[in-house]
Parts: C-alpha cells; sequence; structure tokens
C-alpha cells in the first residue's frame, strides 16, 4: 500500500503541467497589393492559402504565441511575381503582416521586397 502510493504521488509530481492553447490573430493589409501567398501556422501545422486577397485576417489556435518552433505563432506572405517578364518583387508596392496575442500586436513588418514575415518569438515592429 505504501509502495502504491508513493508511486501515485511521484507521478501526480513528475507530471508536466499542462498548457492551455494560444489564440493569435494573423493579419495581411496591403492599400498596394491585391493578393499574396499566405503562409501560417495553426496548431503545429503549416497552412498555405495560394492568391488571398488582401485584407486578410484570420483567428488560430497555436500551441505556444511565442515559441520559436513550429509550436509557435507565424505569418508569412509572399507577393513576388511568378511571370518571368516582370521583375521578382515591386518596389513601392507595400504590405504590412501582423500577429496579435491578447488583443496586442506582438510582430509588425512592412516591406516592399515581395515577402515579409513576423514571428511571435521575435517581437518587431518596421
Amino acid at each position: 500500500m505504501l509502495l502504491s502510493l508513493i508511486t501515485g504521488i511521484s507521478a501526480v509530481v513528475l507530471a508536466p503541467a499542462a498548457h492551455a492553447e494560444d489564440k493569435v490573430t494573423y493579419e495581411v493589409v496591403s492599400s498596394d497589393i491585391a493578393t499574396a501567398n499566405i503562409e501560417y501556422f495553426d496548431r503545429s501545422q503549416r497552412k498555405v492559402l495560394d492568391s488571398a486577397p488582401l485584407p486578410w485576417r484570420t483567428s488560430v489556435m497555436v500551441v505556444k504565441a511565442r515559441s520559436a518552433s513550429t509550436a509557435g505563432a507565424e505569418v508569412r506572405a509572399d507577393w513576388r511575381s511568378s511571370i518571368a517578364a516582370l521583375p521578382v518583387w515591386r518596389p513601392s508596392k507595400w504590405v504590412t503582416v501582423r500577429i496579435y496575442y491578447q488583443e496586442k500586436v506582438i510582430c509588425e513588418n512592412t516591406l516592399d521586397v515581395g515577402n515579409a514575415a513576423c514571428y511571435g518569438s521575435t517581437p518587431f515592429k518596421s
């Protein structure tokens, strides 16, 4: 009986703490670009949207918003031309990507080089 009590107590003490998932909102906006290819993480799985109309916004659950691994929040947009006759990027055609966590922007990146990304593990505002 004592052995089973000790075993039960050690199992409770050694069990990892449960972590609820974090809700994040991803956003991609532009006043210059109509569509972009968007990639984002949703519960540790990469999702891909081709030619998503902008502005685009979605809320998802991730394992841990600020994690640097695939468990964390991540969004990227690519609006480079796939037509060989056009330039790869479009100067002065700005796109902004954002991640919101607990109703606050934790990452914001605005670029005109054809792609932009934000990571929950890297608080950044450009």
